[in-house]
């Protein structure tokens, strides 16, 4: 593990954790029972989900809004959310925009440009963007073509491939901004994929990042692979929702490990550092290859999550709760793990 030295713009005040300024940003791709179930969330329990939040006085806030209090260390409202969706489909825009709009509910579209316009059953198109950022909606980048950002092109130089993914999200932004007019730096990982060097091009290029590793996000996240909960498939029910939607930042000093795991260690440790409190550390449980993991005491603040097994080929995550004082609610952090085949090339998407 290693604190990266391109993460210190962020971390010149490590600030004090704080629950109220806390937040959970939701993640959604397709709202339809048609498309890829990875990626899709039925019709209905988008409604589901929307309705609760709205029955439950959630406040769900516009995402750049929010991440500004955040980086500020501003309190938020109690059961702050905001709402997400990625690529630029076309059910945003005849499933999703007509009962957000009846909601009042902001939302964010993170913007894979190249595909909008290219097929009106699929995507999105630059008159339906308008429409909804007219309405509430904030549009955001996702680069041009939804590449793999870890994928060098064979024979391609590493600075050849960093040239090639900063022309990916600078042309994204320019496409977006002669479309729309001007947008907030915000940046989503297509596939969830970075490493250190794409975190540091983030970070002269000014950019707030987004993962799709699952949590709630605090004022000492990591603002340049923040959390979301990916809402799809088998994780779109109502009662995994509430769960998730009510979650609070695990209450850890910041850590940002290496996602890309090397060949010599697939089973990788995970420190959790916890800040000065009273918290149920003994009631912190973690979850990885194999099932729940082995916890180590380093420390009174300081606990080490072992898995049973090896990390997966493909992308895989850690995840560690631990009940807040709070009835019914859980802090949540999630560390996502990439590994490649054995032969050492990329593995294939389903």
């Amino acid at each position: 593990m290693k604190i990266l030295r391109f993460l210190l713009p962020y971390l010149l005040i490590l600030l004090p954790f704080n629950v109220s300024a806390s937040l959970v940003v939701l993640q959604y791709h397709h709202v339809s029972e048609s498309t890829p179930a990875v990626t899709s969330i039925s019709p209905n329990d988008f409604t589901a989900h929307m309705h609760y939040l709205n029955e439950k006085n959630f406040n769900v806030l516009p995402l750049d809004e929010a991440i500004n209090s955040l980086k500020s260390g501003e309190a938020l409202p109690d059961r702050a959310v905001t709402i997400t969706f990625d690529d630029a489909y076309a059910s945003i825009y005849t499933k999703a925009y007509p009962l957000l709009k009846q909601l009042n509910f902001p939302f964010t579209i993170f913007i894979a440009t190249d595909l909008v316009g290219t097929n009106a059953r699929l995507y999105l198109t630059w008159s339906q963007l308008e429409e909804m950022a007219k309405h509430g909606a904030l549009m955001a980048n996702h680069t041009r073509s939804h590449l793999h950002l870890l994928r060098l092109r064979p024979a391609e130089t590493r600075e050849q491939w960093l040239g090639r993914i900063e022309e990916e999200i600078i042309g994204a932004q320019q496409i977006i901004e002669s479309n729309l007019g001007e947008v907030p730096k915000l940046f989503a990982y297509p596939y969830g994929e970075y490493d250190e060097d794409i975190l540091s091009l983030m970070t002269k290029l000014g950019y707030v990042g987004f993962g799709q590793q699952s949590g709630a996000m605090g004022v000492n996240s990591n603002f340049l692979a923040l959390p979301r909960f990916p809402l799809a498939g088998v994780y779109s029910g109502l009662d995994s929702f509430r769960t998730k939607a009510n979650t609070l930042p695990l209450p850890i000093r910041l850590i940002d490990i290496e996602s890309l795991i090397s060949d010599d260690n697939f089973k990788p440790s995970l420190d959790l550092e916890f800040v000065q409190g009273k918290w149920r550390t003994s009631e912190l449980a973690c979850y990885g290859p194999g099932g729940k993991m082995i916890i180590e005491k380093i420390s009174e603040h300081h606990f080490r999550a072992l898995p049973q097994q090896e990390v997966p080929v493909g992308r895989s995550r850690y995840n560690c709760t631990m009940p807040s004082n709070q009835r019914g609610r859980y802090f949540w952090f999630s560390q996502m793990w990439i590994r490649k085949k054995d032969d050492g090339s990329w593995y294939p998407e389903p």
